[in-house]
């Protein structure tokens, strides 16, 4: 599971627990693992996923404001606003500052 799987996860339902699915006894069918991506949810979540989502999450991640982004960026606000809402795309140099400033990998902010 990425750190992106788990971070998603963690914001959307609190704290998770990743198990090894070979941690898990095997003697009650009821509790046997399933692979998160597997199920619907996470599928139907995961489609939803967008470039502009991955920024919030990774904002709120580093425990950051829209305003502490883009005071580190040197551009508006809303300008972060914009991208995290899909209003204004993400560049391709846009995403190399996000991944920079975030410490993430560009290719989280550009598709």
């Amino acid at each position: 599971m990425s750190a992106l799987q788990v971070s998603f996860l963690r914001l959307n339902y609190g704290e998770v627990e990743i198990v090894n699915s070979g941690d898990f006894a095997e003697s009650d069918p009821d509790d046997a693992a399933m692979r998160v991506e597997d199920m619907d949810w996470y599928k139907e979540a995961e489609s939803k996923m967008t470039p502009g989502r991955n920024l919030r999450i990774f904002r709120q991640m580093r425990k950051m404001t829209q305003q502490e982004l883009a005071d580190k960026l040197e551009i508006s606000k809303q300008q972060i606003s914009n991208m995290e809402t899909g209003r204004s795309p993400i560049g391709k140099k846009m995403s190399m500052r996000l991944g920079k400033a975030l410490d993430r990998p560009y290719r989280n902010f550009f598709w």
